[in-house]
């Protein structure tokens, strides 16, 4: 039970519903700035105990295995000047409606950034696909050549962080991905420059329709001073004329595209800019054509702040990949097996497929997302000698494949443990050059992120060999 006394104050009691990354860090920063703050979080795990004592210690009251429930903070609304939720509640949860109702202004840990950095250079990047890869690798770009751009916000880096950092560190660009949750809750942000990878669907549990989900990245893009958008994606490219004046990338070779396109690449792997060359593109360790995508939509953001193309350059030479993303953690005689746990939807499957020569033995498996398979299937006909499926959608996924005219081996699993097993003595009999860990799937049937699902693969493959 909460202490009556604790909020029987002037009215800046800030409730913090969730105590996760983002949640930890709103806290923190509200605290620094002399709010008065609650944090109610509805389970008990180590992580968030240790969490528990560290805001404790900044007199900050905490409240485990505490559920967001209206009537639980109805005694103290006078006292509440607002309610900071995590990105994994919907606006329409009935508690969210209720606190609005009366008056209670319900917000996020962008939010709250923004309005301490909001006189900082911000660049937002969204999409479905390819939003982390473009926030760590510009990051990486503008950080090698002295400027102080961290990345932030959906990546795994809590933006209040950088807030909290603020009074002690000058940060030259905010380099922030910023989900479709977060953009929803925060109208308010405007970036200086604005970036849109890709578009497919995705979270219609959360925004219903793809209208609406579009709507909301849409107005990311509004909202900026600058716009970079990727012509090579479907929908984007079909939304040319609508979308708010921009600069657009491609990879294709047509005339139709170079033309309408002021980044491209030529059939020397030149980086070319409105038809001038930039400089060969020699030294880029990422696989796979969208993630040409990925960089040139880097390269653009970086040329409109200012960056010298032999500087852009040279910073490509000392990136690394980010984990999970096309990751090989084996290689060796003729196998090579790659962890691509990010794949959490068939778009993002495929990108990752293309980008693999030869044939390949595929595993799947996890919380499907959306039903826009065909195209998934169409690239496993083509690509695939086996396809191992685990988990929830494992029976979802194998009909489906049966119907598309798949007519190579499927094997299912219960568990990803289960598969290794197997796979183990199966890749000795069966000579491949490639086993790729392509989910096509969320993780949370089983795993509580995509992150701990690729750990878990590496350990299990780590075992075996």
């Amino acid at each position: 039970m909460i202490d009556n006394n604790y909020l029987s104050k002037p009215k800046n009691t800030n409730f913090v519903i969730g105590l996760g990354k983002s949640g930890f860090w709103a806290a923190k920063f509200l605290r620094s700035i002399n709010k008065r703050v609650i944090v109610w979080e509805s389970n008990d795990s180590k992580e968030i105990l240790e969490r528990k004592k560290e805001l404790e210690k900044l007199d900050i009251f905490v409240s485990i295995n505490k559920e967001f429930i209206f009537e639980e903070i109805n005694p103290w609304l006078k006292e509440i000047e607002s309610v900071v939720v995590s990105p994994s509640i919907p606006n329409d949860h009935q508690t969210i409606l209720k606190l609005k109702q009366n008056g209670v202004k319900v917000i996020g840990e962008v939010n709250i950034a923004w309005a301490s950095l909001n006189d900082t250079n911000w660049i937002g990047i969204t999409g479905t696909n390819g939003k982390t890869t473009v926030t760590h690798l510009l990051s990486h770009i503008l950080c090698k050549n002295n400027l102080f751009a961290p990345f932030a916000g959906n990546i795994g880096t809590p933006l209040c962080k950088y807030a909290h950092a603020k009074k002690h560190e000058k940060i030259d660009w905010v380099v922030a991905e910023l989900s479709s949750y977060q953009i929803e809750i925060a109208p308010e942000v405007k970036p200086k420059i604005g970036i849109w990878t890709t578009f497919t669907e995705d979270h219609l549990e959360r925004h219903k329709t793809l209208e609406n989900y579009f709507k909301i990245k849409k107005s990311l893009l509004k909202n900026s001073e600058f716009r970079i958008y990727n012509y090579d994606d479907e929908n984007l490219r079909r939304n040319y004329q609508s979308l708010s004046d921009g600069i657009w990338v491609t990879t294709f070779s047509n005339k139709s595209a170079i033309e309408k396109c002021d980044y491209c690449i030529d059939d020397q792997e030149y980086i070319l800019e409105r038809n001038e060359r930039l400089f060969k593109l020699d030294n880029f360790i990422l696989k796979g054509n969208h993630n040409f995508q990925n960089l040139l939509l880097a390269i653009a953001a970086a040329r409109k702040i200012g960056l010298a193309a032999k500087n852009i350059k040279d910073s490509l030479s000392s990136y690394k990949q980010l984990p999970h993303r096309l990751e090989t953690i084996y290689k060796q005689n003729d196998l090579e097996i790659i962890n691509d746990s990010k794949a959490t939807n068939f778009d993002s499957s495929i990108a990752g497929i293309k980008a693999i020569n030869g044939e390949l033995i595929i595993i799947s498996g996890g919380r499907i997302k959306g039903s826009q398979y065909s195209e998934w299937i169409k690239v496993l006909n083509t690509k695939a000698k086996t396809v191992f499926l685990f988990g929830e959608s494992s029976k979802l996924l194998k009909k489906a494949l049966i119907e598309g005219g798949f007519k190579k081996d499927i094997l299912e699993f219960p568990d990803l443990k289960e598969l290794i097993n197997f796979i183990f003595p199966y890749l000795k009999k069966n000579k491949v050059n490639t086993l790729l860990f392509s989910p096509a799937c969320s993780s949370f049937d089983q795993f509580s992120n995509f992150e701990e699902r690729g750990d878990i693969f590496k350990r299990l493959i780590k075992e075996k060999f």
